[in-house]
């Protein structure tokens, strides 16, 4: 059953002595009205509500962004730890630190994410400063000395592309047919008179001369304690004095001095003792 509203509402009030006061109303305004004032504090808690929710939700991506950035942080102390210990450079004295292996407890309680922020951007400039003025100079140049001693380590082979190995380090038969045994002090590399022969590393040409045993040789100072030497040669194609790098070209292979047939004798010294070149030489590496 459809309920039909007046469409107007008279209210008397009466008055002692005087005349009554009639006031008159439409009734559908005054609910309408009356509705959207009780709306009003529901809306406002629903609005309320919606606000803390996203409030909390913010809370929750910046603690979580926090925590990672603090993360991220403790790696990049480690990796920083790591650089200065190859850098060479004496640990930073600090508070001794319990190992986190060890007994823990106590009853939780959130930190607040600005909080964890603040705490995250004060760690950067220690860090930073760190970086700068310390461990990156000393860690240039410990990489600067790693890169030097690289290139003056003999490990390059002296002739480029297959090589035929004619007689190895140590004792062998003597090769001109007399009895007994030598020690031969280097590798000798079998190949044809003119074969270019190359700087196994870089370095400054200390010998380059003939001799009775070597024939025409050269022999190149490499530095930290090594040194090369190339025998045997047709020709040289250095001089004392001059500077190489791994790979120029320093004479062509040969049967010059005492030699049995044309090969490159190769020689590697390590604090002026002769050693094994099958400990340093890469094959695969090419001079």
């Amino acid at each position: 059953m459809r309920i039909q509203l007046p469409e107007h509402y008279t209210i008397l009030i009466t008055r002692t002595g005087q005349s009554p006061i009639a006031l008159r109303f439409r009734p559908m305004p005054v609910l309408v009205g009356a509705c959207v004032l009780a709306g009003l504090p529901v809306a406002w808690v629903a609005s309320l509500l919606y606000h803390n929710i996203q409030l909390s939700q913010r809370n929750e991506s910046l603690t979580q962004q926090a925590n990672e950035v603090l993360l991220e942080l403790d790696s990049l102390d480690a990796e920083i730890e790591d650089l200065q210990e190859r850098a060479g450079l004496p640990e930073v004295e600090g508070p001794v630190q319990a190992d986190p292996v060890d007994s823990q407890g106590g009853v939780p309680e959130t930190v607040d994410a600005e909080e964890l922020l603040r705490l995250a951007q004060s760690r950067l400039p220690s860090l930073d400063q760190r970086l700068d003025a310390q461990i990156r100079p000393a860690l240039e140049e410990t990489l600067a000395e790693e890169a030097a001693r690289e290139a003056a380590f003999p490990s390059a082979k002296p002739l480029r592309g297959d090589v035929d190995v004619s007689s190895e380090f140590g004792l062998r038969p003597n090769p001109f047919g007399g009895r007994g045994y030598e020690l031969h002090n280097g590798i000798d590399f079998r190949g044809p008179i003119g074969t270019p022969i190359y700087a196994t590393a870089k370095g400054v040409v200390v010998k380059a001369q003939q001799s009775g045993g070597y024939g025409k040789h050269v022999v190149i100072d490499h530095g930290y304690g090594y040194e090369t030497l190339y025998a045997h040669l047709s020709a040289m194609s250095v001089e004392v004095g001059d500077e190489v790098t791994r790979g120029d070209l320093i004479g062509e292979l040969g049967n010059t001095g005492r030699s049995s047939g044309p090969h490159l004798h190769y020689t590697i010294y390590r604090r002026g003792k002769a050693v094994n070149p099958r400990y340093y030489l890469r094959f695969d590496q090419e001079p």
